[in-house]
Order: C-alpha cells, then structure tokens, then sequence
C-alpha cells in the first residue's frame, strides 16, 4: 500500500495534525481488519471504491464517500477492502474537530456521519475539492485552504483544553491528569466538562485509548517483541490490567492480536 503524508500549514496545526492518503489496487483480493477502539477524529474521502463496512456484525454496506469518523471507545465495526482503494485523511488534533465544527465532540463517539451531517453544504464542496485536484500535493493545498477559510470564521480554540489533549497524545497517554488540570488554571470540574465537550470522552479515558492505540501499533511494527517489553515501554505495569483493556478496546486477547489483525492502520501511525 502507498502511503502519502504531509504535515499542515503551521497555521493550521492547533486544529489538523495530519493529511494523509493511501492507495492501493486490490484486485479481485479482499483485505479486512476489525476496527479496534481508537482515540482519532478523522475525515475520510474516498477517491475511488469506498470500504465497505459491517457494524456489530450486521449486514456489510458501502461507506459515504466523505465522512467523519470520531473516537471509538469499542470495537464496533469490520472494515472490507477491494478493488482499487484510494483515500484521502485529514487527522485532527484532538480538540480540532471541535474547533472546526462547533459541535459538542461527545455526540460523535462511535459514530461516523456523513461529513454533510456535519457541515452542510460545504461538506460536499470540500470533497469535491480534493476529488477535482491532480494529485497528493494538490489535494493537500485544497484541503488546506477550505480548513482556513472554515477556521478563519470561527473563535479560537479553549487553549487549555488544546494543549493538554495535545500533550496526551505526544506522551503516548502517560500524563497524570491532576498535573493538566493544575497547568490549565481550571477547576477539576470545568476541565472534566470543558475536556469532554472538545475531544468527546474524559481525560482519563482519552488518555487509555492513546496509550492502547500505540500498544498496538507498537506489536504490529515489531512483532518479535514481547508483549512485556512492549507494554514496559508504555507504562503498563500490571499485565493483567492491560489483558482487561486489551478485552474491552480489541474484543480479543493479546494472544489474538495475528492473522486480520496485521491489516489494521491508524491514522499517522503506520
């Protein structure tokens, strides 16, 4: 798989952390993984054959051609890859989609709407946008100016809010939360609420998916590891707590984490 990836205008990074895009052609060959819990709020547009996608074990349908995904607290879903595949991701910050759209961040966990659900008319300008342009870098500079337009209109982000989900992230999940909130100069309840509302889950739980999330990742990209070294690496201290979390973010155990599992991505993780 061809995998493309660019960082924002530096006048966009407070809301976007990444674009990417991703091209394959399958053939007649079906590539799938399941979906595990995920902390990423992405936009997703299809340029060519959309995935196909079963949620809980239901009937598999095509997904939207342009939509957003926002952060999985369970795995829900299976996603189905044939055909030419050919994707555009834009990666938000975790509080950027809030500060794109407005909307309370909490009403999009596990869920992933159309983006016109979301943005109106304007949802269906920005796919036709980087549909319309001739390749990675001309997509980038399309997506880069409907985001700043869209931005420029609207208030600046709760900084404190920002910068401490942003230093979650760059800790692989391990900053104390009383420490972010003594750095945000808000009460514990205001930062709860505040935190809740821009990146969709509470800190705490934020910070559990972003420290599983690169416990997966960490397995996918050096399988000959053990679990231990890995989980050592990432702060988990008590193996049979990370077996509990692997059960309640995978679905499987640690031991399963093989076969379909090998085909998962993330987002600007790969």
């Amino acid at each position: 798989m061809q995998i493309r990836r660019a960082f924002p205008h530096p006048m966009l990074r407070k809301a976007v952390r990444l674009f990417e895009e991703r091209c394959v052609d399958l053939g007649s060959e079906v590539l799938s993984w399941p979906v595990p819990a995920r902390p990423h709020q992405i936009l997703d547009i299809h340029l060519a054959q959309p995935y196909t996608v079963r949620i809980k074990g239901g009937l598999a349908k095509s997904s939207p051609e342009t939509f957003f995904v926002g952060p999985q607290t369970a795995p829900r879903a299976r996603i189905f890859l044939s055909g030419r595949v050919h994707v555009f991701t834009i990666l938000f910050q975790p509080a950027g989609l809030n500060r794109l759209t407005g909307i309370d961040m909490r009403s999009l966990v596990n869920e992933a709407p159309v983006a016109t659900d979301i943005l109106g008319r304007s949802g269906s300008g920005l796919g036709d946008a980087i549909r319309a342009a001739p390749d990675f870098v001309a997509r980038v500079r399309a997506a880069e100016h409907w985001l700043g337009a869209r931005l420029s209109g609207r208030a600046a982000s709760d900084e404190a809010i920002n910068f401490s989900s942003r230093l979650l992230v760059a800790t692989s999940g391990q900053m104390r939360i009383d420490h972010l909130v003594r750095r945000s100069g808000l009460s514990a309840s205001q930062f709860q609420r505040r935190f809740a509302n821009q990146v969709g889950i509470t800190p705490k739980s934020y910070g559990r998916l972003i420290r599983f999330d690169k416990a997966l990742v960490a397995r996918r990209n050096a399988p000959e590891r053990s679990w231990t070294d890995l989980l050592h690496d990432l702060g988990y201290f008590d193996q049979a707590h990370f077996i509990r979390e692997f059960h309640m973010f995978a679905g499987i155990s640690p031991t399963g984490f093989r076969g379909d599992w090998e085909n998962v991505f993330l987002p600007g993780n790969d």
